[in-house]
């Protein structure tokens, strides 16, 4: 994922799915990681939540980032 630059789940996750390879998400939830922010975040420092997240999916409160987003990866792995 890096949103920002338009890797997203829809449509990569549907090609390596398509194509039968495996992956993961390298965030999953917004918290000690810190992955809602660019890779230069190593160099750089945030102090605000970026406005497109770069890799997380869930806030802390278990909302999604994006609801569509979410909808997809259910419907990509089959779970309601």
């Amino acid at each position: 994922m890096a949103r920002p630059i338009g890797s997203t789940f829809d449509p990569i996750l549907r090609y390596l799915r398509d194509e039968g390879v495996g992956a993961y998400s390298w965030g999953f939830v917004n918290g000690k990681s810190q992955t809602i922010y660019p890779w230069d975040s190593w160099e750089k420092e945030y102090t605000v939540a970026p406005k497109v997240w770069f890799h997380d999916i869930f806030d802390k409160d278990g909302k999604p980032y994006d609801p569509k987003e979410v909808a997809f990866l259910r419907e990509m792995t089959g779970k309601k």
